[in-house]
């Protein structure tokens, strides 16, 4: 699931289609085209596993304590349970008055823990996506192609060979490693 947001967002720019700045000649000399497979970016480089284990670890963590939260619920709700018409009905009314209190708070757990989780997915997709970007179009420039592609983003054929993710994912990884270095 979060792999297929990841691709929906990281190049929802419908089809990352860059004209680059070439004089007429130029253009018509190169009718190349090419596109790049952001799912496999994210998928294989370095940033792209990167962002997605502290994504998958932050969701483990707030799995972890909303269940803690749900067995406090269910506790109490099987304590009301077992001591139903043994307590007053202040008792029963102030236990009952807990368990509310708990769901609310679940609830407000949960919502403050998905925004958090967008939050944390935009500021590392972003990023990437901007670098990518950058890449994708310095690649562009150099090679002198007409436009380039996003495949998940409704392109019927593709010509295998015009697929240069192979490429985006090497530069973007030695990238990231010389800054890692700095």
């Amino acid at each position: 699931m979060i792999r297929k947001s990841i691709s929906a967002i990281f190049f929802t720019l419908a089809v990352i289609t860059f004209l680059f700045p070439m004089t007429v000649s130029a253009a018509s000399e190169s009718n190349q085209m090419a596109y790049v497979d952001s799912q496999r970016i994210v998928d294989e480089s370095v940033a792209g596993q990167s962002a997605l284990r502290q994504l998958e670890e932050f969701k483990k963590q707030n799995e972890k304590e909303l269940i803690e939260r749900h067995q406090e619920i269910a506790e109490k709700e099987e304590e009301l349970r077992k001591k139903k018409f043994a307590l007053s009905p202040e008792a029963k009314e102030k236990i009952e008055e807990t368990i509310r209190r708990k769901n609310i708070d679940l609830k407000r757990f949960k919502e403050d823990k998905e925004m958090e989780m967008k939050e944390l997915y935009f500021k590392h997709l972003n990023k990437i996506k901007e670098e990518i970007v950058q890449i994708v179009q310095q690649l562009g420039q150099e090679k002198n192609y007409l436009m380039i592609l996003n495949k998940d983003d409704s392109v019927l054929y593709v010509n295998p060979a015009s697929d240069i993710t192979n490429q985006i994912i090497e530069i973007f990884d030695k990238k990231i490693s010389e800054e890692s270095k700095k």
